[in-house]
């Protein structure tokens, strides 16, 4: 039977528990994560921080804007000639549904804010003080009820207190979609 230690990920990113919320901003951006784990300052598991905890922070801050957002210079953004000009669709000012060459880019905007509580707020601060572990041998089948229950979309594989992974409900549809976890 397929294990945790079969699907987790044994190179984990993580923050520290002082960083910034900018810092934690740009790790889950440049790392292309939803999710960290935080640790203290022995290298301990202390909670975890994801983009949701992120944009809480931004609902409460209403110095975020995304005018603050400067268009790249580099692009050019000649009208196209086929556009309905009544057409009142905003451009995707995060980057996320466009191509790459956009006028924005979701890395650009974090360093295009100005400084707000992004950079005056912890890690600690925003930050979920819990840690939903499992351990290495637990079976498949446990840790999605496991994820299921918690309504949770990553654990971390602890062992003796040690981080050894994680494991997230993307890798296991990755194991679906490779036909190593049938589904009956």
């Amino acid at each position: 039977m397929l294990k945790v230690r079969d699907l987790m990920r044994a190179d984990v990113v993580t923050v520290r528990i002082e960083d910034s919320a900018r810092t934690l901003a740009r790790v889950l951006v440049d790392s292309e994560i939803s999710g960290v784990p935080v640790l203290d300052g022995q290298g301990r598991v202390v909670g975890v921080a994801s983009a949701t905890d992120l944009v809480r922070l931004a609902a409460d801050e209403t110095d975020v804007t995304l005018s603050a957002v400067a268009m790249r210079p580099d692009i050019d953004r000649t009208p196209d000639p086929d556009q309905d000009p009544d057409d009142e669709l905003e451009p995707d000012a995060l980057g996320f549904f466009l191509p790459e060459d956009s006028p924005f880019q979701a890395t650009e905007l974090l360093d295009q804010l100005p400084e707000t509580s992004f950079d005056a707020v912890s890690v600690g601060d925003v930050m979920t003080p819990v840690t939903f572990s499992v351990g290495p041998d637990m079976p498949v089948p446990d840790l999605c009820e496991f994820l299921v229950r918690g309504r949770i979309h990553r654990a971390l594989v602890v062992e003796s207190e040690e981080l050894l992974g994680i494991v997230t409900s993307q890798d296991i549809l990755k194991a679906v979609a490779e036909d190593r976890i049938r589904i009956q």
